[in-house]
């Protein structure tokens, strides 16, 4: 490699950097500031999506587009997916901008606690990436469909109705974060 890297036979300081940034496998690029504050985990994902790195140093997005490069990100806790009629762009991008704000508010009350954010945000449309994350949901095809999943806790929480508006999912988000909602199996 011709680039900075921690020596795979270092193993201390290997399983110092794993405990302290919650890697779980290789190969993990994790972007850091020159301060060494985090910026991103998901430098891998975000060097295969932008390889020109037009967008570099990556710093998250508020919302995400679900795609095979970034369907993993869903093991990492509790995500809002809000699920969308349409493999055009222009649902899609209505539908970040409908829970965009949203989710900026919510990451940004548990920056100010020096907190991560509670909940990871997402758009699908149509794709087998939507298909397959429906069928293992087991989700109906209803769209739009507002979801938490959480995989790791296999539970899911769905709020399922004619339009989804600002208001509508502010209120579902807040009802989770306060343990009102009843969970669903996956």
């Amino acid at each position: 490699m011709p680039w900075l890297a921690v020596p795979y036979t270092d193993e201390a300081r290997r399983s110092r950097l794993n405990r302290l940034y919650g890697i779980q496998g290789i190969p993990t690029l994790i972007v850091l500031d020159p301060q060494g504050e985090l910026i991103t985990r998901q430098g891998r994902v975000e060097v295969l999506n932008d390889e020109d790195c037009r967008e570099f140093p990556w710093h998250p997005k508020p919302v995400l587009e679900l795609s095979d490069s970034n369907a993993a990100q869903l093991n990492e806790g509790p995500c809002l997916v809000l699920f969308v009629d349409s493999e055009d762009d222009g649902e899609s991008e209505a539908a970040k901008q409908l829970i965009q704000p949203i989710a900026e508010k919510i990451i940004a009350q548990y920056k100010a606690k020096e907190e991560d954010a509670p909940l990871l945000f997402f758009v699908a449309g149509e794709d087998d990436m939507t298909d397959s994350l429906r069928d293992y949901t087991n989700l109906p095809e209803a769209a739009p469909l507002l979801t938490i999943l959480d995989m790791s806790a296999r539970a899911k929480y769905v709020m399922d109705v004619e339009e989804i508006t600002p208001a509508i999912v502010e209120a579902f988000v807040n009802d989770f974060l306060a343990e009102k909602l009843k969970p669903e199996p996956i």
